[in-house]
């Protein structure tokens, strides 16, 4: 247990990286073209379909583009493949910049290294896209029916210890941070995924009706799925949120207590987000890149898009270069110490 808590702490460490700007990488031997970029409308595939949070965090991110760099900038949902068929249509693209994409974390680490799904992937990795940006960090949530006998996340965690299964759905099969939540919360109290359930389900809709509907003990999701409801009633949907799993107080969730705040000496320091950010093609085009990072960065400091993300309930984390590369290599090197697929 000593040797599990120490890599969940290393986990939490990587994966609570702060958000220091990094390196705007440099030009090299900008072509004339490139200079110019952009002249046309830019494209971001996002590999998931329309309507969920990571279309909404594309599709805010495509407004301040537009707004910074001066051209029409759409979103295109590509969906398949448990993603691939959009992520591989953004490593396809052209290196002029003109086709982007939006990646979400863990989730592509997890679906390239989930073995299920080797067909889909076809041997990628992080390593053969340009990772321009993480944007949103989404720290991870445990929440129940408002009227369930689960009071509080030790009533869970005692329940599941005593002996009765628990299942809580996820809005992603294995390798979602939903999924790998729960899977480490059980390693960390010594019980198995027969005992503590994750549900393995496809979206977050369904996760949320499974709950709603009493199908299912809880729910493993993140913050932006009940901000709204929770800012004005202080309950959502009729639920309760039992842990917010980071490091800080949510300020969507001003009330809702952090993990580190229960006394579960088991789970102290086990963080769990969805990040998202944009990508494209390695073959990216490093003058190109330049101007995608500077905009950027006029967007991290834009007051309205602030507002607008908080509205949306995205919590902005915006990481640049290395230390974006160094974030997605912490979330895969995480994955492989915790045998998840094993």
């Amino acid at each position: 247990m000593k040797k599990l808590a120490a890599i969940i702490l290393s986990l939490a460490m990587i994966l609570s990286l702060a958000a220091c700007g990094g390196d705007t990488p440099a030009s090299s031997g900008a072509s004339g073209e490139a200079a110019a970029w952009p002249k046309g409308n830019i494209e971001i595939i996002v590999p998931f379909k329309a309507g969920g949070a990571m279309d909404l965090s594309a599709r805010l991110t495509a407004t301040y583009l537009k707004k910074y760099l001066g051209v029409e900038v759409s979103v295109n949902n590509v969906e398949g493949g448990a993603n691939w068929v959009g992520y591989h249509q953004i490593l396809s693209a052209k290196g002029d910049g003109y086709t982007l994409g939006f990646a979400n974390y863990p989730g592509q680490v997890g679906g390239y290294l989930d073995p299920s799904k080797k067909d889909n992937v076809k041997g990628v990795t992080y390593r053969d896209f340009t990772n321009i940006a993480n944007i949103v960090h989404d720290p991870g949530i445990i929440v129940v029916k408002e009227d369930s006998p689960y009071k509080t996340l030790n009533d869970l965690l005692d329940a599941v210890k005593a002996g009765t299964k628990v299942t809580i759905s996820t809005g992603g099969a294995k390798g979602s941070d939903d999924d790998t939540l729960v899977r480490l919360i059980g390693r960390a109290i010594g019980v198995t995924d027969k005992d503590l359930i994750p549900g393995g389900n496809e979206n977050d809709a369904e996760a949320k009706n499974l709950l709603l509907n009493g199908e299912v003990d809880a729910q493993a999701c993140n913050v932006s799925n009940y901000f709204k409801t929770y800012e004005s009633t202080g309950q959502t949907d009729s639920i309760r949120v039992l842990a917010v799993f980071d490091a800080n107080k949510q300020e969507l969730m001003p009330n809702a207590p952090i993990i580190d705040e229960l006394g579960i000496e088991e789970l102290k320091g086990l963080y769990s987000s969805s990040d998202r950010g944009l990508v494209a093609t390695g073959k990216l085009d490093a003058a190109v890149l330049a101007k995608i990072v500077e905009a950027l960065k006029k967007t991290e400091a834009d007051p309205d898009f602030q507002k607008d993300a908080k509205e949306q309930g995205m919590g902005i984390h915006m990481l640049f270069g290395d230390d974006f590369t160094k974030f997605i290599d912490g979330v895969e090197t995480s994955f492989k110490e915790l045998k998840i697929f094993e």
